[in-house]
């Protein structure tokens, strides 16, 4: 078992012989962790989300501002990933946030570009500036300065929309600047996964 940036993966190795007990052993695992599993097989979560928006005929496009483009990378380190991902807009600034994304400067000037209102409209301006069916924005403060008592560092918001449904999140990230880079996001994967997986009735 290994913690690896918010994902816990589990490794069974199995004796010769010993592959109905390793069966059994699985499936008493799943019963009371089926509800957290996002992949049985060795899959990264990028190319998961790649294969969800495949499955529909979705492309796909980020917004990122304290990431600086780390979500795109990983979805272009999967091989096939220009048949769905179409670009990312990488808005550190407000001016590009406004220009490019079309955050309205009341939200930045009300809000703040790290705010809950900021990344959603990144997330459906980058829809609409690059084409895409489906948008995640991130934007937060990755520290070690920048950070203030009502916006600490690690501060993250992350936000993705589809043509069926929308869901923002923020989390408060404890470490340091590349450990908050990384685990927001591995957070706007999986909150993307979770978005194209699920129902229009399920919760998110």
């Amino acid at each position: 078992m290994c913690a690896r940036d918010f994902e816990i993966h589990v490794d069974l190795v199995v004796d010769p012989g010993a592959v109905k007990r390793a069966e059994e052993l699985v499936d008493r695992l799943l019963d009371p962790l089926g509800r957290y599993l996002f992949a049985e097989a060795d899959a990264p979560v990028a190319a998961l989300v790649l294969a969800s928006c495949r499955a529909r005929e979705w492309t796909l496009a980020t917004a990122e501002s304290c990431t600086g483009g780390m979500v795109a990378e990983r979805l272009t380190a999967i091989a096939g990933a220009s048949d769905v991902f179409v670009g990312s807009v990488v808005a550190y600034s407000d001016g590009v946030k406004a220009r490019e994304l079309s955050v309205s400067l009341d939200v930045l000037a009300r809000h703040g570009a790290v705010s809950a209102e900021a990344a959603a409209a990144m997330a459906s301006g980058v829809r609409e500036r690059l084409g895409a069916d489906v948008g995640v924005a991130v934007t937060g403060i990755a520290g070690p300065g920048g950070g203030s008592e009502e916006k600490p560092v690690g501060l993250v918001y992350v936000h993705a929309e589809t043509p069926e449904r929308e869901r923002g999140v923020e989390f408060q990230f404890p470490g340091d600047r590349d450990s908050i880079r990384r685990r927001a996001t591995v957070t706007a994967l999986h909150l993307l996964r979770r978005l194209l997986t699920q129902t229009r009735d399920e919760p998110v």
